[in-house]
């Protein structure tokens, strides 16, 4: 299955943690690492499963690893099924995080919110 991720670059788009890459996760599994403004091609097993974005721990840079412990937030969760033949998404920051003064977006519960995975 075939599989392409976006990562917006922009003031609003990459609002928080632009300069820190994002794991991209299939089931729960680290299958690439996604930098800001770049496009990811995937080659994924032809299975229904779950896609996610991860913020990677900035204290482990540069990342070397490949497991989800290293994620310190997660998008919201896509449903992807084969047989399209490419599927593409983007991710982006929720753009109430540009207007964040207090710092919430690095807080739980908040922090579940910050990234959005959206098919395109």
């Amino acid at each position: 299955m075939d599989i392409t991720i976006q990562r917006k670059k922009g003031l609003f788009d990459s609002a928080y943690g632009q300069a820190i890459p994002l794991a991209v996760l299939f089931d729960g599994t680290v299958v690439g690492r996604l930098e800001t403004g770049a496009t990811l091609a995937l080659d994924l097993p032809d299975t229904c499963g779950t896609l996610q974005v991860g913020m990677l721990d900035p204290g482990n840079s540069p990342y070397i690893g490949s497991t989800s412990g290293e994620v310190i937030l997660t998008s919201n969760a896509q449903s992807v099924t084969p047989g399209q033949s490419v599927q593409a998404f983007s991710v982006k920051t929720r753009r109430w995080v540009f207007f964040d003064m207090l710092g919430l977006a690095g807080s739980p519960p908040f922090n579940r919110w910050v990234l959005v995975l959206e098919m395109d």
